[in-house]
């Protein structure tokens, strides 16, 4: 079982920045706004919490069009945490859980295995994750990145998914069914068309991150044998309240 560690790894391999930077001992991303994973800044272990040094964040991300975000995971030191909280100021935005399962072997015969950048696929993908055209436009080199360690599954009219292999890890990203196909198991035929792919590809674990608040589709990962490994959440200033 892949440590906290290689997961997280994995999923900045998987889901690549645009451009990244250390700044004041935080790891900072920015790739025009598309998911806030990378579009944020992270600690891996302590990192410096000071008036000096959020005005630094602040300006790199404001450079890059984007507001200030911290990504909160079991990676940053307690202490960094606490103080982003307590002497900054922020809040949680929202939390993710971080799902693995081990992957599996043959795979729904229904489910077409095409290259992540097939057209075809990719304006359903567009569609289905309602992916505006300058973010497609993103997507489309965060999954040119990965090259032939990715590829699409695709029901075509029905549903689609992402895999994405990282040495013995494999991420799945973008799982999305059409309206008028949900509860009908075409999740999960995606999902078990993704574990036999990632198996083939010398893959022996994968992992899902999805939202706290996302009931379905938890219980859905849940039911395919996915355990929960860990949580992130995000942090961001307070807003400014107005005065009466």
């Amino acid at each position: 079982m892949n440590t906290t560690a290689e997961l997280e790894a994995a999923s900045y391999a998987t889901w690549s920045a645009d451009e990244s930077d250390v700044v004041g001992g935080w790891h900072v991303t920015a790739t025009a706004g598309v998911t806030r994973r990378i579009n944020s800044a992270r600690a891996i272990g302590a990192a410096t919490v000071d008036d000096a040094t959020l005005h630094l964040l602040t300006d790199w991300f404001r450079g890059h069009d984007l507001p200030l975000v911290i990504r909160e995971t079991p990676l940053m030191a307690p202490g960094t945490s606490e103080a982003v909280r307590d002497r900054w100021g922020f809040e949680a935005l929202d939390e993710t859980h971080i799902m693995t399962n081990a992957t599996g072997e043959g795979g729904p015969q229904e489910v077409q295995i095409v290259p992540v950048n097939d057209r075809g696929f990719q304006y359903e993908l567009a569609g289905l994750n309602h992916r505006s055209e300058a973010d497609a436009a993103t997507t489309h080199r965060i999954y040119d990145r990965v090259g032939d360690r990715s590829v699409g599954l695709w029901i075509p009219g029905k549903g689609t998914a992402v895999a994405v292999r990282d040495g013995d890890l494999a991420a799945i990203f973008a799982v999305a069914v059409s309206p008028e196909n949900r509860r009908t198991r075409i999740a999960t035929r995606l999902m078990e068309a993704a574990s036999a792919w990632a198996a083939k590809q010398g893959a022996q674990e994968l992992f899902v991150q999805v939202l706290r608040t996302n009931r379905p589709a938890i219980e859905l990962y849940e039911g395919l044998g996915f355990t929960e490994r860990y949580r992130y959440r995000y942090l961001r200033p307070q807003p400014v309240r107005g005065t009466a």
